[in-house]
Parts: structure tokens; C-alpha cells; sequence
């Protein structure tokens, strides 16, 4: 799913990072890097990112971690394509890419990943990475899938936890990729898991979300696992 072209180091802060390009479309680069909470402190953005917009949040400390380690991936990659504008935030908190560019980011616990690729490509990118917590995907499953979704996620070949997790995740990515179109919210019963096969989740959108996103319409999302988490991405 992802073809590694380098690897390297950085700050205290940044313990290892990673970047390349998606196997199946090499338009489409990511970075993933791996981070210390911990070593985190509020003249850091300005440090790593140039021209990096004032923080105004109250967010706790873990939070801000988060978001910086997201932003300095994107701009590891936007800078290697000769772009050294930020990323901002919307309205509704997303990432808006400068002019030219189009990409998708997350994050979990102590790793982000970053998606990028030029506007002309023609691509929706989005990407989720989510942490293994099966107590919580069991627990919480009734709000991001339907009875006839567990059921086929029961039947998959992998531990039903593992499903829940890559599940959640898989609409996470179809959220991400979809929402510069679609330009609202929408909820994770707007596209119900009809498959579940090895490396790859289909999804079925249950509502018309544009005139170019009808009800019906099937995305497929590719997954894997590293360690304890799941990426999913859509393109």
C-alpha cells in the first residue's frame, strides 16, 4: 500500500519519520512520523514551520502535540515539492491546503500521516490511522456501524475488534476525502461496509451527498496494519 522512498530523524520532539510515495499512485506521496509528547513546547511550531500561524486554541498540551506533529508532516512534504506555505485550518477545523495541492491528514497517540498530491492530478485524498483499543471499537460499535454491517464484519477474517477498528477508521478516511467536495457534515451511517477483503474495505454511500456522490455510489478503501494500528486511505 505504501512504497517507502526515506527514512530519517529529527528533533527530540520528531523520534522517526518515513515518506514515500502510495504503491498504486505515485502522484499521491505520504510522510508518517512518530512523536514525543513530552518534548513538546509552544515556541516549537514557530521553530519547525515556517510562517506557521499563531496558536489561539486552549487545547491541552497532548493536543497541541498532535496537531503540530500533523502540520510538520505536510510541511516536510509541501517543502520537497518547493512549497513552504502552511497549512491552515477551516471553519470546521480541516486542512486547507495552498493553492496547487490537495492532501489529507491524522493522527494517533504518538504517530501522524500526512497524504499529498498536486491539485491536477484529479485525486481525493484521505487517510485515518487508528490505534488498537478493543475495549472501546466493542463498546462504542452501535455508533459508526449498523446491525447488518456487524454482522458482516462477525463473518470477516480477522478478529471482529480488528474489524471494528478498521471499520471506524475506513469512514473516517471517506469522510476526509470526501468532505472539500461535499462541504458539510455527514454522519458514518452516510456509507455502509458492504465488504471487507484482505488489504481493501468496500463502502456504499446510503444518501446522496452532491450530484456527483449519489446514493449508492461505492468508494473502496485500502487498509493496513503496522504494530497495533490501522491505516486506511482513499484516493
Amino acid at each position: 500500500m505504501l512504497t517507502v522512498n526515506h527514512t530519517f530523524t529529527g528533533l527530540p520532539f520528531i523520534t522517526a519519520a518515513e515518506s514515500g510515495v502510495v504503491t498504486a499512485v505515485p502522484a499521491l506521496r505520504y510522510c508518517q512520523l512518530y512523536f514525543d509528547s513530552s518534548q513538546y513546547h509552544d515556541d516549537l511550531p514557530a521553530q519547525l514551520i515556517p510562517h506557521y500561524p499563531p496558536d489561539r486554541s486552549r487545547a491541552v498540551v497532548k493536543r497541541r502535540a498532535e496537531y503540530l506533529a500533523g502540520r510538520y508532516a505536510a510541511h516536510l512534504l509541501l517543502q520537497d515539492a518547493g512549497c513552504l506555505l502552511p497549512v491552515l485550518t477551516g471553519s470546521q477545523r480541516e486542512p486547507l491546503w495552498p493553492d496547487g495541492w490537495c492532501g489529507s491528514l491524522s493522527h494517533a497517540e504518538n504517530s501522524a500521516i500526512v497524504l499529498l498530491a498536486p491539485a491536477h492530478a484529479g485525486l481525493t485524498p484521505g487517510v485515518d490511522i487508528e490505534r488498537a483499543r478493543p475495549e472501546v471499537f466493542l463498546e462504542t460499535a452501535a455508533m459508526f456501524t449498523s446491525d447488518e454491517e456487524r454482522r458482516l464484519l462477525e463473518q470477516c477474517d480477522m478478529p471482529y475488534d480488528r474489524a471494528l477498528q478498521t471499520a471506524f477508521s475506513a469512514k473516517e478516511s471517506v469522510y476526509k476525502a470526501l468532505f472539500p467536495q461535499v462541504q458539510r457534515f455527514f454522519g458514518f451511517e452516510a456509507a455502509r461496509i458492504i465488504q471487507l477483503d484482505q488489504q481493501q474495505i468496500s463502502l456504499q454511500l446510503t444518501q446522496s451527498l452532491t450530484a456527483q456522490l449519489p446514493a449508492g455510489y461505492t468508494l473502496t478503501v485500502e487498509y493496513a496494519f503496522r504494530d497495533n494500528d490501522v491505516i486506511t486511505l482513499l484516493y
